[in-house]
């Protein structure tokens, strides 16, 4: 990989890694520790891609496997308020704020694999592979997950 496409990489996949870090984490700092162990990795990577969607795959499972491996860590910090991932990034309006609030409260597992459904578009077969686990897991995290969000966002979502 040659400079130009790993800074192309790193531009065009930070936010969406550090977002899958942080679905993991629920912890800024911790999260952005975890993007630069991903990227690290990328930057080390000696074998060529064959397309930016590979990098793009490549990279989404090198995130959920530090960041499981970061939050299995001794030297783990302690939590932040989501409130920093607020002001670092922006959003659209203050609904997606909630969302976004609700999905990092739920479970880590749940939050997760919200994450990787709906903002990475990844298919159940391909969380699956992703978290090691069968189809079947990954259907009945995504079911308490949207029942739980369900609850906490009340009726205004519950038609989307």
């Amino acid at each position: 990989m040659t400079e130009h496409e790993f800074v192309c990489a790193v531009k065009l996949n930070n936010q969406r890694i550090f977002l899958i870090a942080l679905s993991f984490t629920h912890n800024q700092t911790d999260a952005e520790d975890v993007m630069q162990n991903v990227f690290l990795k990328l930057w080390r990577y000696n074998k060529s891609f064959e397309d930016i969607p590979h990098i793009d795959k490549w990279l989404t499972r090198v995130c959920v496997n530090e960041s499981k491996n970061y939050i299995k860590s001794p030297f783990r910090k302690r939590s932040v308020p989501l409130e920093d991932a607020k002001e670092k990034y922006s959003f659209d309006y203050e609904c997606d704020y909630d969302l976004f609030k609700a999905v990092m409260s739920l479970p880590k597992k749940q939050s997760a694999v919200i994450h990787l459904f709906y903002y990475e578009d990844l298919s159940v077969k391909e969380i699956a592979d992703v978290l090691k686990i069968n189809e079947s897991a990954v259907k009945t995290r995504l079911h308490r997950a949207r029942t739980q969000l369900k609850q906490l966002l009340g009726d205004e979502w519950n038609n989307e």
